[in-house]
């Protein structure tokens, strides 16, 4: 039996929460939501770190999508990190000069786009 992989959701936006969900969902995928870095971090705790990809907004109160970033990579660093913002740049200096890379996709975004980077970086 094939694998689920396990995606973490991280946006301080109900709906957008909710369609992403849906859409990663309905793909196959096992998904858990949070509206806030923190609650991220409690789910992941949880879960034992067992994480393949977390999925942050980079703008949120409290804690932003590249100091969760961050968190998760030194705590569990074989998640993979996919950034979403409506701004053109991403705001992951930090995360991009410890990890290389910063895997980036603008909001907003077609359901097909979406899976597809998602598909993309898992594989």
């Amino acid at each position: 039996m094939k694998k689920k992989h396990k995606i973490l959701v991280i946006d301080d936006d109900e709906t957008v929460l909710e369609i992403i969900e849906h859409i990663l969902a309905a793909t196959g995928y096992q998904v858990q939501t949070a509206r806030s870095g923190r609650k991220a971090l409690e789910i992941a705790e949880i879960a034992n770190g067992d994480v393949d990809l977390v999925l942050t907004d980079v703008v949120m109160p409290e804690m932003n999508g590249e100091d969760l970033a961050l968190v998760f990579k030194r705590t569990y660093p074989a998640t993979k990190v996919l950034f979403m913002s409506a701004y053109l740049r991403p705001g992951a200096v930090r995360y991009a000069e410890l990890h290389g890379k910063v895997e980036f996709i603008v909001k907003p975004f077609t359901s097909e786009k979406l899976k597809g980077e998602v598909k993309r970086i898992l594989s």
